[in-house]
This record gives structure tokens, C-alpha cells and sequence, in this order.
């Protein structure tokens, strides 16, 4: 009789649902003052508990893409010889540098396109890269060079072409203008097909949602300094396997091709939002702005099986983002002197 009791308050209790959306708020820090404990002896309820805003969280808006333009190349796989070509076509409306030589909101900056160069490989696991020729001064890219890869028809349903497209002077492998991904899984053993990719900051088929971090920037005119401060991280995502719980911040000055500084912060407890409010400062002058960017990277701390990067940001060196919106850098060299806050999307 208890069993069927039991088990007929169990079928109740699964057959609950919840019909209206559910509100979660986060708590809000209070520092006990005299006015509370006053209150508090009295038996009255501090209303002001209730009422208190919290100052350094801010909700982080939805990711937004970067215009990076896009990049078109075919694939074609002969079974019989077991050999994959890809024939890299062209790349358009790649973003443009400017050349800053002031600072300020009314500066006008001398548009400098890229020399642009292209770099094949499969993923998972080959290192090896190939490589194409250099279009140099150019935003739309015509390249027509053919790539020829000898991969079983077995390795193949497993492998995924990555081009990275990149300014050959700034050839560091943290600072690519993007990627284009394309998956060879369901390719036709015997054909081309022809694909058109968007060029995206991520190199990972997994290298998206990984969370966002808050930064902000600020450029000392007087003394040649920009100063980033790491405000928190959101939304960010956890590896399974990681021993520890902890992350920090690292960041990498890089100008042209060689990395010059790198710092770190402090480790902090690992969750899925995290309060860093750390500031480093790194001299770059202003004529070095032009050539110079700032590597953000969230590394899970794991003194046994290895830290491991959650996720990245680059900052610099593009003061436009499209046609007529300013980027994070570029909002910093148009008001010196002044911070200026952003979100930004961790990638791969």
C-alpha cells in the first residue's frame, strides 16, 4: 500500500509543469550599515536592500558579426587517385586599415588596404599550411590558384578545409583578418562544388559561443599609452574535463608581425560570470596604432593537465568596422583620453 502511495505521488509530482515563464534575478551585494542595524532592532525592514543597483554588472547584448567579407573557392575530390583539389578564386570587401597620424573625433585617416594572403589546411590535425601568393594592396582579391591535397576517401568525410585569410604584414598566427570553414563531410567523391563563405573570426567548428568579455579602452595621448581594463567575463563556457576552476586573463601586445608584451592577471574562481576589473597598460604611440593590436585571451587555469584557452578578442589595428561604424579601437582613438566600454564575443 505505501509503494502504490509512493508511486502514485511520484506520477503527481512528474506530471507538474510549469505554464508561465519564470523570472530569475541576480542578488544584490549589501554592506550592513548603522541606519540597518538601527532597523533592525527596531524590527523594521530596510527597504533599501531592495533598491540598490549594482554598478559593475552590465548585461552584455547579443553578438553581433564583424563584416570581414567573404571568400570563393571549389572543391573537387577524385576517388580514383584519392586527391583533393581546392581552387582559391577570389576574396571581397576585406576590411581596410587606416593609417593614423592624430588622434581625436574630426581626424581623417588615410585608408591602407591589405596585403592579403591566404592559408589552406584540413582539419583535425594537420599543421601543415598551404600557402598562397601575396595580392598586395588590394581589398578585392582575385587569387585563381590551385591547392592539391592526397587524402583517403575515409579521412576525408572526417576532415574540414580552414582558409585563413591574413595581411602579410601582420603575419602572426593570433592575428588573422578571419577564416572560412567548409566541411567535407557530405562532398561528392567524384565533382566540384562551388562555395561562397562568409569570413568569420573563429578557426574552430567549435570556436563560437564561448562567451563575452567587457573591456575597455583608453588611449593617454600625453603619454603614448593605451590602457585596457578587463571588467568581466559572461556566459562563458566550461571544459568538463578541467581540474580546477579557476581563469585568468592574458594579453598579448602585437605589432606588425611580432609579439612585443604579454600580461597576465590574477586567477579568479571559475563561473559563468566572472568580475576581473584588472587594467594593463602598454605604450603604443600614435603612430604605431596603425600597426599595432592587443590579443585578449581567457585561459583556464590547470596546474596538472595544462592551462587551455577558453576563448579570444583582438583589438586593433582596424578603425572602421564597414563603411561608417567605428570599431572599439577606433572609438578610443576618437576620444583620447576618455574610456570607452564594449562587449565582445570570445572565439577560436
Amino acid at each position: 500500500m505505501g509503494s502504490e502511495f509512493s508511486m502514485h505521488k511520484r506520477k503527481e509530482y512528474n506530471e507538474l509543469s510549469i505554464t508561465e515563464p519564470v523570472e530569475f534575478s541576480v542578488p544584490k551585494p549589501y554592506t550592513p550599515s548603522y541606519r540597518h542595524s538601527l532597523l533592525k532592532m527596531i524590527g523594521e525592514i530596510d527597504k533599501d536592500i531592495y533598491s540598490e543597483t549594482l554598478d559593475y554588472r552590465q548585461l552584455a547584448p547579443p553578438s553581433k558579426a564583424l563584416p570581414l567579407g567573404t571568400l570563393s573557392f571549389k572543391v573537387e575530390y577524385e576517388s580514383y587517385e584519392e586527391k583533393l583539389t581546392i581552387h582559391l578564386v577570389n576574396a571581397k570587401r576585406l576590411p581596410v586599415r587606416h593609417h593614423v597620424t592624430k588622434v581625436g573625433e574630426d581626424v581623417e585617416y588615410n585608408p591602407v588596404p591589405c596585403d592579403v594572403k591566404v592559408l589552406i589546411c584540413l582539419l583535425p590535425g594537420q599543421n601543415e599550411n598551404l600557402e598562397s601568393s601575396v595580392k598586395q594592396d588590394n581589398r578585392d582579391p582575385v587569387f585563381d590558384e590551385l591547392f592539391v591535397i592526397n587524402i583517403s576517401k575515409q579521412d576525408l568525410r572526417k576532415s574540414i578545409v580552414r582558409l585563413s585569410v591574413f595581411d602579410s604584414r601582420r603575419l602572426h598566427h593570433l592575428c588573422p583578418i578571419g577564416h572560412a570553414l567548409y566541411s567535407l563531410k557530405a562532398q561528392d567523391l567524384d565533382g566540384a562544388i562551388e562555395v561562397q563563405r562568409e569570413i568569420k573570426p573563429q578557426s574552430q567548428t567549435d570556436g563560437h559561443s564561448r562567451g563575452q568579455l567587457y573591456l575597455s579602452l583608453q588611449y593617454l595621448s600625453s603619454q603614448g599609452r593605451v590602457v585596457l581594463k578587463i571588467i568581466q567575463a559572461q556566459d562563458i563556457l566550461h571544459f568538463e574535463k578541467a581540474c580546477f576552476k579557476e581563469y585568468y586573463v592574458k594579453v598579448c601586445h602585437i605589432y606588425t608581425d611580432r609579439k612585443v608584451k604579454t600580461k597576465r592577471s590574477s586567477t579568479v574562481e571559475g563561473t559563468r560570470n566572472m568580475v576581473f576589473d584588472c587594467s594593463f597598460s602598454f605604450p603604443i604611440s600614435v603612430g604605431d596604432l596603425s600597426e599595432s593590436c592587443l590579443v585578449v585571451s581567457l585561459v583556464n587555469y590547470d596546474m596538472f593537465r595544462g592551462s587551455r584557452t577558453t576563448g579570444r578578442v583582438i583589438l586593433g589595428p582596424y578603425v572602421m568596422e564597414g563603411e561608417h561604424e567605428r570599431s572599439h579601437w577606433g572609438k578610443m582613438v576618437a576620444v583620447p583620453n576618455e574610456l570607452v566600454s564594449q562587449w565582445h564575443g570570445l572565439y577560436l
